[in-house]
């Protein structure tokens, strides 16, 4: 089969230009000059839309198996096409995790029955429980291993303990000390991987919540429990961990502007070291949070003006290289709770693009950046490059094509995810995916997905390809 996108503005890291594209047997066979004649099987109008190189989310956590009340697969690579995302890199918190080969293997296969875009997977880091499994997972090709520092670990289900006190020793599985960690990182050198971590230092949580006096019962509350230098402080940490073994350390869902800055050292003293934030750090500031309370608690929070400008500093200058939308759901009596006992995590993979199109409309980040933070620079952090992240003659035919003047009130009950609540219910954005094509394929049009799941699992390769 073949299909030509005529008449759009082709969009790269390094420009946009007028251009049509080929797509022939699922591979880009041309970018032509516009107007070339040229046979296809099927012709898409794409005049007056900008066309992206297929986005990528590195970042979900779609509770499949395990939690599948909360959210499965299949219906988060639907939300993900209609999104305009066409390849999904999973978290490895699932029930039972990702932690060695057998099981990497094993999620590939009931992933890929029903996956409607391109997936990766993350390996799952236990300590030194599984530390001889890293290079297996590697081998097998997981995109990174995923570090929740300084979390407890259930010692059956493998999820993560977020109150030590609620259960007994012998049944968790305990923090990694520091000296855990160093060995964690050589052996992810070793094998040639990325280690990536949630960076919040757990002494100092603890020393936050001691000061707050009781669990945080409101957005405020959680500042103070959470505060800024929980995570710069392991930031830092790993940064030199990772100039002691070489290793490449990976900063997950980075929020605040100090962190940034010490990501930025460190990428200026040559260190393997890289980050990426999330639309909602982008975004919302506390103060935006308080009206919303739990149904946009997040860990690490939301911060400050200044951490948020930081941020977008960062996606500008490339020490942030990749966006995630850290897609996390949980009911929508989960989600209204009191704030105390509500869980952290948000409905977010359908509307990351839109959020972020909104913004490059406001001039908040230009097309090529965005291009590279969303597409090209996350395909070559996880060794995907040039197969994804890129128009170009033999790469696969991933496109996202964007009407920039498009209109979109989010409501949650057009959402696409098993949970259809958000509380960005009501906001408008400006920008929008009209068309994605996951190699040659047209799999979502006007917010609708189209067709059967055809997603297929996609390996890392340190040196590019997929």
């Amino acid at each position: 089969m073949s299909l030509l996108v005529r008449g759009g503005t082709v969009v790269s890291s390094e420009g946009r230009r007028a251009a049509d594209v080929l797509c022939e047997d699922g591979v880009i066979a041309g970018v032509l000059d516009p107007g070339t004649e040229v046979a296809a099987d099927e012709v898409v109008d794409a005049t007056g839309l900008l066309v992206f190189p297929g986005f990528i989310d590195p970042h979900i956590h779609p509770r499949d198996p395990g939690d599948t009340h909360k959210e499965d697969f299949a219906h988060a690579s639907r939300a993900a096409a209609v999104g305009g995302i066409t390849t999904l890199l999973v978290m490895p918190n699932a029930v039972p995790p990702v932690t060695d080969a057998a099981s990497y293997r094993r999620r590939a296969e009931e992933h890929g029955a029903v996956a409607h875009v391109d997936f990766g997977l993350w390996g799952l880091s236990l300590g030194t429980a599984n530390i001889g499994d890293l290079a297996g997972l590697f081998a097998e090709g997981a995109v990174a291993v995923k570090l929740f520092w300084g979390y407890a670990l259930d010692k059956e289900s493998k999820r993560l303990v977020y109150n030590t006190a609620d259960k007994a020793p012998e049944d968790v599985i305990p923090p990694a000390t520091t000296g855990e960690v160093l060995q964690i990182f050589q052996a992810v050198a070793g094998a040639g991987g990325i280690l990536a971590a949630h960076c919040e230092d757990r002494d100092i949580l603890e020393v936050g919540q001691r000061r707050l006096g009781h669990a945080p019962e409101a957005y405020a509350e959680l500042r103070v429990a959470r505060p800024e230098v929980a995570e710069s402080s392991s930031v830092a940490v790993g940064i030199e961990l990772a100039r002691a073994t070489g290793c490449h350390f990976h900063v997950c869902h980075i929020s605040s502007g100090r962190a940034t800055h010490l990501v930025r050292l460190a990428q200026r003293d040559g260190l393997p070291v890289t980050a990426e934030t999330c639309p909602h750090y982008l975004l919302f500031v506390a103060g935006d949070c308080a009206g919303r309370d739990a149904a946009m608690k997040a860990y690490p929070p939301c911060r400050e003006p200044e951490d948020r400008d930081a941020l977008w500093a960062g996606v500008e200058d490339g020490t942030i290289g990749s966006l995630g939308s850290d897609h996390a759901p949980h009911t929508l009596e989960d989600k209204t709770q009191a704030f105390a006992t509500a869980p952290a995590g948000m409905v977010a993979v359908e509307m990351m693009m839109p959020l972020l199109l909104d913004r490059m409309n406001a001039g908040r980040i230009t097309p090529e950046r965005l291009c590279w933070a969303a597409s090209e620079g996350t395909a070559r952090l996880y060794g995907l490059y040039p197969r994804k992240g890129v128009i170009a003659e033999g790469s696969d035919a991933d496109l996202t094509l964007v009407d920039p003047a498009a209109t979109w009130t989010i409501r949650a009950e057009e959402l696409h995810s098993v949970q259809k609540h958000t509380p960005l219910e009501g906001t408008e954005v400006r920008g929008m995916p009209v068309m994605t094509i996951l190699r040659g394929s047209v799999i979502a049009r006007d917010r609708e997905p189209v067709g059967k799941p055809g997603g297929r699992l996609v390996r890392r390769h340190p040196g590019g390809g997929a």
